[in-house]
């Protein structure tokens, strides 16, 4: 059998090879690939990402929300996206023997957390005065959230949320949460996580696509409101994601301290640095302030706005480090409350 002709060609080049095989050619060239357009709406999350750093967050003085009331702060800043999917809730009963405080953390849409938020408070104040005397606080709290999650459902929406809650019933503190949001309790000046973290990486949760498609029975704890419970953080995970539980608490007993308390505070901690550092071998260092946006240091604030001092601070801690969710942060004096 005669050779066949090979002949290969990129344009400017021809290359001629002899085979003894029959070789079938065609005169396609190579031609380059299609260029790869970006959606618009792709750009303008990629741009809004960049565009979003701690140096002008100052600026974006519409994003930001805070306020007080009688022992309680809340401040929230909104993240990345065009809109805010955080919300929250402060209410108290007509007697003033109950008060609700939630947090609501909303994906795909804020339509689920605004919901919430204006019905699980009602619902369970409602539920609570009508239950019988054998029905324990953890269970008409639990029935308040089903209910609330079937109410949603018939609305027919597809959006989410996550929360947190307090609920404070004379001398009971009852603490709920369905996601990741967190509720953290300081006591005596240390961190008591209260709720866990529901999230499809943690273990328990990776055979989330065999249960329900919404689980509305939230993780429940009940304790005694004593003497030495102080303070009640509650957040969505913007905040936790970047910020660690005794960290925050760190920085509430700090804003709440009265001005000469804050110098004792600070030189304790100077003198317990450097004695960790002594016993590592380790030389000294200046203690470093805290990473913050905003410094607003007046020791004569009233408690109210101590609080609110305390939120933006870890709102100003969480968005410096680098977070781009939402971010909401209520403080409860439980002092207030006793």
């Amino acid at each position: 059998m005669p050779p066949s002709i090979l002949r290969l060609s990129d344009g400017d080049t021809t290359v001629t090879l002899q085979t003894p095989f029959t070789v079938l050619t065609t005169s396609k060239k190579r031609k380059r690939p299609p260029m790869i357009e970006i959606p618009n709406v792709l750009q303008e999350i990629e741009s809004a990402a960049v565009k979003f750093t701690p140096k002008n967050f100052e600026s974006r003085s519409d994003a930001v929300f805070s306020s007080s009331g009688f022992g309680v702060g809340v401040c929230s800043v909104k993240g990345r996206k065009s809109f805010m999917e955080d919300t929250h809730t402060i209410v108290s009963s007509s007697n003033t023997d109950k008060v609700f405080f939630g947090v609501y953390d909303g994906h795909g849409g804020s339509k689920a957390a605004e919901f919430v938020a204006k019905n699980l408070h009602s619902n369970v104040l409602e539920m609570l005065d009508k239950c019988s005397d054998n029905t324990t606080t953890e269970e008409v709290v639990k029935a308040a959230f089903i209910k609330t999650d079937d109410e949603f459902l018939k609305q027919g929406l597809g959006s989410g949320t996550c929360c947190v809650t307090a609920l404070i019933k004379g001398k009971e503190l009852v603490v709920s949460n369905l996601g990741d949001c967190r509720a953290v309790l300081s006591r005596k000046g240390k961190a008591d996580m209260l709720t866990n973290d529901h999230r499809a990486s943690h273990e328990d949760e990776r055979d989330a696509h065999l249960k329900d498609w919404v689980v509305g029975e939230p993780e429940t704890k009940v304790l005694p409101l004593t003497e030495d419970l102080e303070y009640l953080v509650l957040a969505s995970d913007g905040l936790w994601d970047e910020v660690g539980n005794q960290e925050a608490i760190d920085v509430v007993t700090r804003c709440m301290l009265s001005p000469k308390a804050k110098k004792v505070y600070r030189m304790k901690r100077t003198v317990k640095n450097n004695r960790k550092e002594s016993e590592n071998n380790e030389p000294t260092r200046p203690m470093v302030k805290t990473r913050t946006l905003n410094q607003n240091s007046n020791c004569k604030l009233e408690s109210q706005t101590k609080l609110i001092e305390a939120c933006r601070e870890l709102v100003n801690l969480g968005v410096s480090r680098g977070s781009l969710d939402d971010i909401t942060v209520m403080i409860v004096d439980l002092k207030a409350f006793q």
